[in-house]
């Protein structure tokens, strides 16, 4: 954004599957029983979905609103970033429950309610900390082109999403592609972040598709990177974005431009609880050095530094708000 274009509300605006996540530490015999592929998310069918709500009646679940870009903008938000939210809930205490929770942190919501059962997210910890996830996507995927308010596109600097969105041929998977057609229109930057190497193999033609238009900012895992490249050759993620960030979990992180590559080692973290959510930090991280206009060597280590803290506790959200973490790291 250049000095003389007037300075936009918000800094980051989401659009994401409304999930309501459910947590809960299991064992790995349990992911087996269910057939539940480790470290992945699958919409349930009716058989695992009855088996996982025995499973939560004899647990006591944590409950917070989730969706990757969910985690994304909250993280955000605590780091002083102004964000907003778009996705569908439900007209129960799941749905009431998202849209406060987010209101509490300080996230403007822009939510559509809909009659019907929320999303829900089992998200399953393992002893190792890996996690896997469960979806029963009630009406989330339930969000319509007309929902998306061109006002809001046009006064944010960032509209992020992921491929999770693109996932079936629903209405929020058409929302999500005209609202970045309106950013496109407005010079809102478009993130898009490769959200799960099962989603891109499940539907390729579409990312592709959108992403054959440029894009101002993609964020993948290994996994992820290796699924659309066909190879561990990232250089290739070049075809789509002049930035291009492939988080490498324990080792960090590595942007990729068109002049130049760097990868900056990530934080070692002995006590690792939960990896959910670490990715979606370290995004959050990262759009506040950009937003700082800090050097990109810099902006991964916020992520990293983010990415490091999540994962030390169970769930994907940390309650801290920290003012100028720039100035401690």
């Amino acid at each position: 954004m250049t000095n003389c274009e007037p300075q936009r509300k918000y800094q980051l605006t989401a659009i994401s599957d409304a999930l309501t996540d459910i947590i809960i530490e299991v064992n790995d015999n349990v992911l087996d029983n269910l057939d539940l592929p480790k470290g992945n998310s699958i919409e349930l069918n009716e058989e695992n979905l009855g088996k996982l709500e025995k499973i939560v009646s004899t647990h006591k679940p944590q409950i917070a609103p989730g969706g990757s870009p969910t985690n994304v903008i909250y993280g955000a938000s605590n780091l002083g970033l102004k964000c907003a939210f778009i996705g569908c809930v439900g007209s129960d205490d799941f749905g009431y429950g998202y849209i406060n929770n987010l209101r509490e942190n300080d996230i403007d919501t822009y939510v559509s309610i809909k009659r019907g059962s929320s999303g829900l997210c089992y998200t399953l910890i393992s002893p190792d900390g890996q996690r896997t996830f469960g979806l029963d996507f009630g009406v989330a995927k339930q969000l319509y082109e007309y929902e998306i308010l061109h006002s809001l596109v046009k006064d944010s600097e960032f509209l992020h999403f992921s491929a999770y969105e693109f996932r079936g041929e629903n209405p929020i998977n058409f929302a999500t592609r005209h609202a970045a057609e309106i950013a496109r229109k407005h010079g809102t930057k478009i993130s898009f972040d490769l959200g799960d190497s099962f989603v891109i193999q499940s539907s390729r033609e579409q990312i592709e598709t959108f992403l054959s238009e440029k894009i101002d900012l993609l964020f993948a895992n290994e996994d992820e990177a290796k699924a659309l490249c066909g190879n561990n050759d990232y250089s290739k993620l070049l075809k789509y974005t002049d930035l291009a960030v492939v988080k490498l979990g324990p080792g960090g992180a590595l942007v990729i431009t068109p002049e130049k590559e760097i990868c900056v080692t990530g934080y070692k973290v002995e006590d690792v609880r939960d990896t959910n959510g670490a990715g979606d930090n370290f995004q959050a991280g990262f759009f506040y050095g950009l937003h700082k206009q800090l050097d990109l060597e810099f902006c991964i280590k916020i992520g990293n530094f983010l990415a490091a803290n999540i994962i030390r506790r169970i769930g994907a959200q940390s309650q801290v708000k920290i003012t100028g973490i720039e100035y401690f790291i």
